[in-house]
C-alpha cells in the first residue's frame, strides 16, 4: 500500500511537471502567434498606405500629363490659325495682283 501511494505521488509530480512544461510552450506559442498577427496587421496597414500613396502619385502624374497635352493642343491650334491666316493673306495678295 505504501509503495502504491509513493508511485502515485511520484506519478502525480511527473504529470504536473510535464503539464507545466506544456503550458510554458503553449504560452510561448500564443505569444508568437500574437506577434505574427500584429505583424500581419502592420503589413496590411502599410500596404494600404503604400497603395494609397501610389494611387495619389499616379493621379498627379496623369493630371500633369493632361495639362501638358492641353497646352500642346492649344499651341498646335494657335500655330494652325497663324498658318491659315498667312495662307489667306498670301491668297488675297495674289488675287489682288491678278486683278491688277
Amino acid at each position: 500500500m505504501l509503495r502504491s501511494l509513493i508511485v502515485l505521488v511520484v506519478l502525480a509530480f511527473a504529470l504536473c511537471g510535464c503539464s507545466r512544461k506544456d503550458e510554458g510552450e503553449m504560452d510561448k506559442l500564443k505569444g508568437s502567434a500574437a506577434k505574427a498577427v500584429d505583424s500581419a496587421k502592420d503589413a496590411a496597414s502599410h500596404a494600404g498606405s503604400a497603395a494609397k500613396d501610389a494611387a495619389q502619385d499616379a493621379a498627379s502624374q496623369v493630371k500633369e500629363a493632361a495639362e501638358e497635352t492641353k497646352d500642346a493642343a492649344a499651341k498646335a491650334g494657335q500655330k494652325a490659325k497663324e498658318a491659315t491666316r498667312e495662307a489667306v493673306n498670301k491668297s488675297a495678295d495674289k488675287a489682288k495682283e491678278a486683278v491688277k
